[in-house]
């Protein structure tokens, strides 16, 4: 089965093309104040509160519902917020759903119910969002978001009212009172952890190689655990057996992203997506078998290939046309902390780009997570330098199919967008960057990060150049020294006006500042759009306009214009 919200706001559920089924029509409204898929009992259930009277309607996959009522104690300040909804068991085992609710004073309560069965309330004694709750043995975990670092989580007694205790680790799985957490501890590759929460203890896990990226426990009383673990830009799927310590890699069709979607009693499903691969279902069965069905991305129709390759030390993930490229394009992922992987990437350009004969580098460059701590720290406050060896790495390789640099463009976004103008600064000889949503700014934005969270004070202060007193140059990230490109260099700034995570304004003084200087740069201001596009529509606007904006870099469309 596969389920997907449809433009009714309701949930379709129907089965794969290629499934030895028939098709169905079963639609499930999702018009509650909360909406939550409870894996282990294969139900929707959507959540109405109206003060202290709350409505549960549970709904099967085959369209069977179950309604029921349950009433929260009289609240002491005021009106009522439902902000969250977990399934958990109570005392007694039983399945049942906790509430987070907050009054009019700002204060957070945990209200248990159950068909059936008296409510329970709690009061939390740390801050958090509740991811688990399970009083067979007396055990909530909260997660507290720390920013940047990873989340601290909290180990609370509902019952005996023990003193909480904390973990530094990110929350992956809870299941039959155990939990599976990915630390990252400083200098160290994550790993992952099996968490006792009834006795406090942990077991870390025989992990595969590469970065743990997913985990879930199987739910078949195995005690197994399926791991997601990024290796080379692409990811591998393991299943972690407790009998013998061991980890099984399973075998996938091709490379990809993998995300779990759903873990139940029957099995896990995983979505697949690739560039050149599509995208596809894949179900792992009790027995730890895969079955794949096809997704709505079909495989690429040319001759293009992927290669994990390293220039120098710069890892990147490389896509060459069928033929030899007549140009090619380095792309560069935000973060900086994350890295490059063989997904979708800027909604399928990348196939685009490989079919009109250009060749693409997706670069991991030094900064980027998934390479060693020391790939990461290498970077930092050291921008200008190691960066320079990454482009000219490129440089290098793109020279061997016969491609010069001027016809090399830069193509960034957020992070990956200030990089793209840091190129062109660097080697005056590339043809251009387009960047969407770039970081210009990096003083102005650490100063309004740390002011909505302190911790990023700290985390930004150990990468980049933030004083004062700093130059331009020596700051590296800065409007003044961003857009100081060559006459020759074509850019773009992408760039929608109601970004909440970098600054539409900081594009707009750059640009300025180039047209100043009589440089070739165009501003497309996106009117209404965020960082990320919130809708097709935006989103096939982004594509549109990043596209246009690249062919033209690259002198390879030099009649259609990028919109404004």
């Amino acid at each position: 089965m596969l389920g997907s919200v449809q433009d009714d706001g309701a949930l379709h559920i129907d089965v794969p093309v290629d499934a030895k089924r028939a098709s169905t029509d079963t639609r499930i409204g999702l018009d509650g104040d909360a909406v939550l898929y409870v894996e282990s009992r294969e139900q929707l259930v959507t959540v109405h509160m109206n003060d202290a009277e709350v409505v549960v309607v549970a709904s099967g996959l085959s369209g069977r519902s179950q309604r029921w009522h349950a009433t929260l104690p009289p609240a002491e300040h005021g009106h009522r917020t439902l902000t969250d909804v977990v399934h958990a068991w109570d005392e007694e085992g039983a399945h049942c759903l906790v509430l987070t609710v907050e009054d009019g004073a700002g204060s957070v309560e945990f209200h248990q119910i159950g068909a059936g069965r008296p409510t329970r309330a709690h009061r939390p004694l740390v801050p958090g969002q509740l991811v688990y709750w399970d009083l067979r043995c007396d055990t909530a975990v909260l997660r507290e978001d720390r920013g940047p670092w990873d989340s601290r989580l909290h180990l609370e007694r509902p019952l005996s009212k023990a003193t909480p205790q904390a973990v530094e680790a990110r929350w992956a799985d809870g299941w039959e009172g155990h939990g599976l957490i990915i630390e990252t501890p400083s200098g160290s590759a994550s790993r992952l952890v099996r968490w006792d929460l009834a006795a406090h203890s942990r077991i870390t896990i025989a992990g595969p190689a590469g970065h743990i990226d997913e985990a879930r426990f199987t739910r078949d009383g195995s005690g197994r655990v399926l791991v997601v673990a990024t290796v080379e830009g692409s990811d591998t799927l393991h299943l972690w057996n407790p009998d013998n310590d061991e980890n099984v890699q399973l075998p996938l069709d091709g490379t990809g992203r993998l995300r779990i979607r759903t873990a139940g009693p029957r099995g896990i499903g995983i979505y697949q997506v690739s560039t050149l691969g599509g995208s596809s279902w894949i179900w792992l069965d009790q027995d730890g078998n895969l079955h794949r069905s096809g997704g709505e991305i079909p495989r690429h129709g040319g001759q293009a290939t992927l290669s994990h390759v390293w220039y120098g030390r710069t890892p990147a993930l490389r896509y060459l046309p069928e033929q030899p490229p007549v140009a090619a394009v380095v792309s560069l992922h935000g973060g900086p902390e994350s890295l490059e992987r063989d997904e979708l990437r800027w909604d399928g350009l990348y196939r685009e780009l490989l079919d009109a004969g250009v060749a693409v580098i997706g670069l991991n460059y030094c900064g980027s997570t998934g390479y060693g701590r020391l790939h990461t720290q290498r970077a930092w406050k050291t921008w200008t330098t190691a960066f320079r060896e990454d482009v000219e790495s490129c440089i290098a390789a793109a020279a061997e199919w016969g491609v010069d640099p001027a016809d090399i463009a830069l193509l960034g976004g957020s992070f990956g967008g200030a990089l793209a103008l840091l190129g062109c600064v660097l080697r005056h000889d590339l043809a251009g960057a387009v960047a969407s949503a770039p970081l210009i700014d990096i003083r102005r934005h650490a100063e309004q990060a740390a002011v909505a969270d302190p911790s990023y004070r700290d985390w930004f202060g150990a990468r980049f150049e933030l004083a004062a007193s700093a130059t331009p140059a020596q700051r590296v990230f800065d409007p003044e020294h961003l857009s100081a490109t060559a006459p020759g260099q074509r850019v773009f700034l992408v760039h929608g006006s109601e970004d909440e995570v970098t600054q539409w304004q900081h594009s707009k003084r750059a640009a300025d500042e180039a047209v100043r200087k009589e440089l070739p740069w165009t501003l497309v201001t996106e009117a209404g759009a965020g960082h990320v596009p919130a809708g097709l529509d935006e989103a096939e606007h982004r594509y549109r306009n990043i596209h246009s904006a690249l062919l033209q870099v690259l002198g390879m469309d030099p009649v259609t214009e990028a919109t404004s």
